[in-house]
């Protein structure tokens, strides 16, 4: 029964998606940082370690940023959810995979910068630059931007009320099915 409490709390929270994405995000970062040292991307494309330390810094504070703006919307959603509708629609708000995903995908953007931002020398010219590394944060940036388009547009389409009343109603057939 314990082992059941357990999977149900992992299957129902809003954090286990997030945590397996930085977790993604760090074995990216230790893999680009890994084939960084081959060389694969030319210095003149990324610049030097000032440059290269101020994308990757960019990248840290926007990507910190946006997720703390974005958990703070679905904040506020959950609290006027509360407040207007029915305490079961919370559940549905904070059980929405897409919210959990785009949240996933802003933190490990967040901790494939700041892993990868360790390996630059900023005060030394002639350190190596982690090229690869910064293709990847900028290229995991365009991500976020897509993953923030879509969660907008998610949120817009979920809570209109049709959608929370179907929401509340497809749980409720669950539960009574499993009974």
């Amino acid at each position: 029964m314990k082992s059941f409490r357990i999977w149900h709390q992992l299957r129902t929270s809003m954090w286990p998606i997030p945590v397996l994405c930085v977790l993604v995000g760090v074995a990216v970062s230790l893999a680009t940082v890994a084939l960084d040292t081959r060389n694969l991307v030319s210095v003149e494309f990324i610049g030097g370690p000032d440059a290269a330390f101020a994308i990757l810094g960019g990248i840290d504070a926007s990507m910190i940023a946006l997720t703390g703006t974005v958990l703070t919307m679905v904040l506020v959603v959950v609290q006027l959810a509360m407040s207007q509708f029915s305490p079961r629609i919370v559940r549905a708000i904070l059980h929405d995979r897409p919210s959990q995903y785009a949240i996933g995908i802003f933190v490990a953007a967040f901790a494939q910068a700041m892993l990868a931002m360790r390996e630059i020398a900023p005060t030394d010219e002639s350190a190596p630059v982690p090229g690869l590394s910064i293709i990847v944060a900028l290229a995991l940036v365009v991500v976020s931007i897509i993953a923030l388009i879509l969660y907008i547009n998610h949120i817009g389409q979920s809570l209109r009320v049709a959608a929370l009343i179907e929401s509340v109603g497809n749980e409720t057939r669950e539960v009574l099915d499993k009974l």
